[in-house]
């Protein structure tokens, strides 16, 4: 049995990881022997946190943990504009990794005034959400997830609607559109970013051709989990692994095509171990 894998037209990392990883090099560079924290993680992935731990950076869970006069970076995901005061209070050098595209969501947040009413569409609790609520300047703030959270909100006068930037494309814009018909008033920034639509686009083109698809990328990545879910959805049997000891060789062994993609946030190194896994199983391109 010829046994082969296909890898997505589009996958790994986006251009804000990318520039959130020149970021942190440059501090690294030029503050030698010096630790560098960071609020949480620069990117959802274990491979990378563990690679930035090797190289004296150091995660924090709360501004708290920052001690007075050091260096701090706030990570891609974003923080609340009370977050990065307190960042501010303390550092003496900030910089700021924050992907484009969240900051543009940040702007518009903090743009309302206390008659508008923000909506945000995406996962409660993830720091991309959390971090736009907290730049919020409107007169409430809502984070919806689901058709029933949508049913749920009460009549709004003035809502404006965002949605985080890693959710799936198209579940954000039937929320939209749920959200439409509900407020036709309403102002809408679909916050998906290309980088993840063109991600979830490959994974359902894969999807139609693999029955089995391996998605690299970390439990916490919400873009990887996000790809897991679509392509199962799009007829595949998916599976997300963090790295090529985690693939499920049971499932892979009586398999003869299997597709490849991997996050946002994934480092390409990643998906070439578990290539050379997969080769070491029989596997060809």
């Amino acid at each position: 049995m010829k046994k082969h894998y296909m890898i997505a037209d589009v996958h790994g990392m986006c251009g804000g990881v990318f520039a959130a990883l020149k970021t942190i090099d440059k501090l690294i560079s030029a503050n030698p022997g010096k630790t560098i924290y960071v609020l949480h993680e620069l990117v959802h992935n274990t491979t990378v946190t563990r690679e930035l731990e090797s190289r004296n950076v150091r995660f924090i869970d709360s501004p708290d943990e920052l001690p007075q006069e050091s260096i701090a970076l706030i990570g891609a995901h974003g923080v609340s504009a009370a977050v990065e005061a307190q960042l501010r209070s303390r550092a003496s050098h900030l910089a700021d990794a924050t992907c484009p595209l969240v900051k543009k969501l940040q702007d518009i947040a903090a743009s309302l005034t206390d008659k508008d009413q923000l909506v945000i569409f995406g996962k409660p609790g993830h720091p991309e959400v959390v971090g736009t609520a907290g730049h919020s300047t409107a007169e409430k703030t809502y984070i919806v997830s689901n058709e029933a959270d949508i049913a749920a909100l009460p009549e709004l006068s003035a809502p404006v609607f965002v949605s985080q930037t890693t959710v799936d494309a198209k579940k954000s814009e039937k929320a939209m559109q749920l959200l439409i018909d509900r407020f036709p008033q309403i102002r809408c920034t679909p916050g998906v970013c290309d980088a993840s639509k063109k991600r979830q686009s490959a994974v359902i083109e894969l999807a139609k051709r693999c029955p089995v698809v391996i998605i690299a990328g970390s439990a916490h990545s919400s873009n990887a989990c996000r790809l897991r879910e679509i392509a199962e959805i799009h007829g595949a049997k998916a599976f997300r692994v963090d790295n090529a000891d985690e693939l499920p060789e049971a499932e892979l062994a009586n398999c003869e095509l299997v597709g490849l993609s991997s996050g946002a946030s994934t480092p390409e190194s990643v998906l070439e171990k578990i290539i050379i896994r997969l080769q070491g199983m029989g596997f060809s391109a």
